[in-house]
């Protein structure tokens, strides 16, 4: 029987195809760093790392102030939903009422809740300033981004009741308010349409069980007196009933304010 020799050819292996990883999502300043890092800093490449870590800061920075402007945006938008009422009279020299505004317990009553809410607090401080008092306010962001604006007003004048003192503390709480109504929009003097004179029949009171409610409402987010003066009535079951309408919404920008 013939047999067939096998011969052996040695052959050289195949190389496997080398593993290519996916493509990586753009590096950040962070990851720059970090590698920077890991390779160990030396004198050659400390400048590097410094202009990295300056970087780094900035890029920090920018995304802090892009996300306070987005909640500052919704911040206005649910204030300009809200009214701010006008609990103080200006009496003129007739001692009349000239107007009403809102007073700086009032702004901040409404104000504090929804600052929170969207994640800003506020910070006070003024200065002195060539005879005018300078109010600053700083607004704070919960990432860590501040805004700050001004408003200034002429020192107020001394007289019998008034000593220097009290008058910069008047014009330091009229430059608060005119600066809080201006950097967020308020709405806060007495429409003409809510000023009883200006209404028509005050005669008419509204029924036992509405005035009921309006005080139970009013007793809960403590603003009884306010409501009372505002609308002109000494006690609720006084409440004209063309005034109603001006008490609820007084009523349920508080409810709003405390959710």
């Amino acid at each position: 029987m013939k047999t067939t020799e096998l011969e052996l050819v040695p052959t050289e292996p195949k190389a496997e195809p080398m593993a290519v990883s996916p493509p990586t999502s753009k590096l950040t300043s962070l990851d720059i760093l970090d590698a920077a890092v890991r390779g160990g800093i030396t004198s050659e490449n400390v400048a590097v790392v410094k202009e990295i870590i300056a970087m780094r800061r900035e890029e920090v920075s920018h995304e802090a102030k892009a996300k306070a402007h987005r909640d500052f945006f919704e911040l206005r938008q649910e204030i300009g939903r809200m009214d701010f009422y006008a609990d103080k009279a200006a009496l003129n020299s007739s001692n009349k009422v000239a107007y009403r505004y809102c007073s700086e317990k009032e702004l901040s009553a409404g104000l504090e809740p929804v600052l929170f809410k969207h994640g800003f607090a506020m910070l006070f401080s003024q200065r002195d300033e060539d005879g005018k008092i300078v109010a600053v306010i700083t607004l704070i962001h919960k990432d860590g981004h501040e805004m700050t604006s001004e408003f200034a007003v002429r020192s107020g004048n001394t007289n019998a009741m008034k000593d220097a003192t009290a008058a910069d503390a008047g014009a330091t709480t009229s430059a608060w308010r005119h600066l809080v109504i201006k950097m967020f929009g308020l709405k806060s003097r007495i429409c003409e349409s809510d000023d009883a004179r200006n209404l028509g029949d005050l005669a008419t009171k509204v029924k036992p069980e509405v005035a009921a409610e309006l005080e139970r409402r009013a007793a809960e987010s403590n603003i009884s007196g306010a409501i009372l003066k505002y609308v002109g009535a000494a006690s609720f079951a006084d409440i004209p009933v063309i005034m109603v309408p001006v008490a609820e919404r007084m009523l349920q920008a508080k409810e709003r304010a405390g959710k």
